[in-house]
């Protein structure tokens, strides 16, 4: 068959595709719905609103701007509305033994408060301690809070002082509410940049807004050792170091915002602080050692085979469980490279006496040892996933920080569990990836499974981050977090963001005064520089280590440093569907470039970016139909338009053009033409190379024949 197709055939095969072709051109998509070069004039566009998909509004239990969102809100029928003022009066039948909102004698509005259990002064919370409160407001001047536990006061306290934010509320309001996990923390690396005190507090003050309970310190690694030690006085950094004084306080003052001050001490490795003054602890004795300046895995390890090691933990624990009342004491247990144990002959040796096969198993030994010894001292011990595998008691808590494979495989092993695989506040992932970081596996997990796990923390390692950037790389995003883990139902993302906005515009960033105060020091014309710096957002860990040899004395202060993790601008420009607002956003884009005064070339570059951004955004503006109907464009022009979007977002290292995603969104509204001349090509070579095909013998026997013998065979079966 296929020797009969001659050389006439082919070439009137040929002659009818050109025909084709010339027939067909003019209205091929690339020539048609390609955009001309008169998309770039500055006259603004004939339409008006962009198309786009409706989306559901908010439910009416969430135009209480709450976060965390109550367990049940009731709205009775029969309402009115009124404004909780801020200046109130506090009525108790019992005394509070914590801080509380300020009291005035003559306000008119009375809030009543009554608590269950007196507790005496010195009570420190527990895990597990009853959360839950009872919020009523009936008239235009009175509320009542009614809870079992002074905990639960200061959680339904945190929800009234939301509530006098909301220029309106419905009444009579009835919250009832309760956390759906126990623990609900947050990690916090003192030891890679130090976080003066009142930084801490100020962080312990927004946790209690948002409902967290756990503050957890991570008090020691291979760049500095934190805290002071009596008995152990050269363990701590000689110039930046909380003393136990300041560390008492510390607990008091969490403690009166009802939450607690869990310490870490991270072992057997990040431990290179601690050999500076005590060698002895380390596999190698004979070096010297001295803080680690970069950051990542280190070799130094704790000797674990030695009895004076366990002798100064036993020390050493007896003086922090002294320190720090709460019942569970992180240990810290991650990364411990093996390199020096394997190497030392008498660690070697210690291994086929003791019959460990390998350094997991050496990392086990020492870890049972160590929960032994805080035993000892009616503590629990808790470590990060890497030490559960070392037959633990079943109290000990583990910390999924690698993946939630390690939470399921934690609790199967019957331990009590946390998550924070999700919940890395330094990756500067955005509130809706922390939102959506299920914590709940019910399909996998039984329910007594699924009781074992407690929560989670969020975790903020500060090797990119010094005091002054804690508070812009914890807030808002951790409120969602917090969220998260204490509502038992979820909201739609653009509700919750909806909400997070207004409690970071009333509680986190009100005025934006340090952010306006750091742009300054890189400007003079800081409006200018703040018009980009809100269109840009940093990159997290793994966009920062990669990019540059940064060490401890590394300072923090460039451009990068000040951006806020997630553009809150970015989200309302997506959202809108007004393209005079839009047009009159890419123009002042556009011009921002002439207004920038600044000597730093990743600016300057980005500012560039930025002025293309907008030209793409005002041409896809003026492609819009007055008739709303989805516009049609050169497959060829569409996808070029994503590769320039591709460039510009990332183009500049350690810093994502998120404007990016307002013109990528603006794109989506636009259909590209399958039917292009990149198809019509493709159409023409196929004869072309049916008929080279069966000119050469071998593909003819070897390729066509058996093809099409193929395609018959199936085809008569059917």
């Amino acid at each position: 068959m296929l020797k009969a197709v001659s050389i006439v055939t082919c070439i009137t095969i040929i002659s009818i595709y050109t025909l084709l072709i010339t027939i067909i051109y003019p209205y091929v998509c690339w020539f048609k719905h390609r955009p001309s070069d008169d998309d770039y004039s500055i006259l603004p566009p004939i339409a008006t609103i962009i198309n786009k998909k409706s989306t559901k509004s908010c439910s009416n239990k969430n135009q209480l701007h709450l976060m965390p969102m109550p367990s049940k809100i009731i709205l009775l029928n029969r309402t009115k509305t009124i404004h909780i003022p801020s200046i109130i009066r506090i009525e108790t039948k019992r005394s509070l033994s914590f801080s509380i909102l300020k009291s005035f004698k003559n306000a008119s509005f009375i809030l009543y408060i009554d608590y269950e259990f007196d507790m005496k002064n010195n009570s420190y919370p527990y895990l597990g301690i009853d959360e839950s409160y009872q919020l009523n407001i009936t008239s235009t001047n009175h509320a009542f809070l009614y809870a079992k536990t002074y905990v639960g006061i200061i959680r339904g306290l945190s929800t009234f002082q939301q509530l006098q934010y909301h220029d309106k509320i419905s009444i009579p309001l009835l919250i009832f509410d309760k956390p759906q996990f126990i623990w609900r923390g947050l990690m916090l690396d003192v030891a890679r940049h130090f976080i003066p005190i009142t930084i801490i507090k100020q962080t312990i003050n927004l946790m209690q807004l948002v409902k967290m309970n756990v503050l957890h310190l991570h008090l020691s690694d291979d760049q500095a050792f934190r805290l002071e030690s009596k008995y152990f006085p050269r363990l701590h950094d000689s110039y930046e170091f909380y003393t136990q004084l300041d560390m008492k306080n510390l607990i008091e003052y969490a403690r009166q915002h009802a939450i607690r001050i869990v310490p870490e001490f991270d072992m057997p490795a990040h431990t290179t602080s601690w050999f500076i003054g005590y060698p002895y602890l380390a596999t190698y004795k004979n070096i010297s050692y001295q803080l680690e300046k970069t950051w990542g895995i280190k070799n130094a390890t704790m000797d674990v085979t030695r009895q004076s090691t366990y002798d100064f933990l036993d020390k050493f624990f007896s003086e922090m469980t002294h320190l720090f009342p709460d019942q569970y004491f992180h240990i810290g247990g991650d990364e411990c490279e093996p390199y020096e144990w394997m190497q030392s002959e008498q660690i070697q040796k210690f291994l086929k006496k003791e019959r460990l096969y390998d350094h997991q198993g050496l990392q086990a030994y020492f870890t049972r040892r160590a929960e032994k010894l805080l035993n000892k001292y009616n503590r629990t011990m808790m470590g990060w996933d890497e030490i559960s595998t070392s037959n633990l008691s079943h109290q000990s808590i583990i910390q999924s920080w690698r993946d939630k494979t390690s939470l399921i495989d934690a609790v199967h092993r019957g331990y009590h569990a946390i998550l924070s695989h999700g919940f890395y506040l330094d990756h500067m992932s955005s509130a809706e990836y922390h939102y959506n970081n299920d914590i709940k596996i019910d399909i996998i997990l039984n329910k007594t499974e699924q009781k074992r796990i407690l929560g989670g923390e969020a975790c903020l390692w500060t090797e990119y981050i010094n005091s002054n950037m804690v508070h812009s790389r914890t807030w808002p995003r951790t409120a969602a977090i917090a969220e998260r883990l204490w509502s038992s139902t979820y909201d739609k993302i653009e509700c919750m963001y909806d909400r997070l906005a207004i409690m970071d515009k009333n509680f986190f960033h009100s005025n934006d005064e340090q952010y306006i105060k750091d742009l300054s020091t890189l400007t003079r014309n800081v409006n200018s520089l703040k018009l980009l710096a809100d269109l840009c957002e940093p990159l997290g860990l793994q966009g920062r280590d990669r990019t540059r040899n940064y060490t401890k004395q590394t300072l923090l202060n460039r451009f990068v440093d000040i951006l806020k993790p997630e553009s809150e601008q970015i989200r309302q420009l997506i959202k809108t569907k007004n393209i005079s607002l839009l047009y009159s956003t890419f123009i002042s884009w556009k011009i921002n470039l002439l207004n920038i005064n600044s000597n730093d070339t990743n600016i300057l570059q980005l500012s560039e970016n930025l002025v293309q951004l907008s030209e793409i955004g005002i041409r896809l503006l003026k492609l819009l139909n007055q008739n709303q109907q989805r516009q049609i464009v050169s497959s060829r022009w569409y996808y070029y338009q994503i590769y320039k979007l591709n460039i510009l977002e990332y183009q500049i290292p350690e810093i994502r053009l998120a404007g990016v995603r307002v013109i990528r969104n603006l794109l989506e509204e636009f259909d590209p033409c399958s039917f292009d001349l990149i198809n019509l090509s493709l159409i023409l070579c196929f004869p072309i190379i049916v008929i080279f095909a069966q000119r050469i013998g071998f593909i003819r026997r070897r390729i066509l024949v058996p093809c099409l013998n193929l395609i018959y065979y199936y085809c008569g079966r059917c």
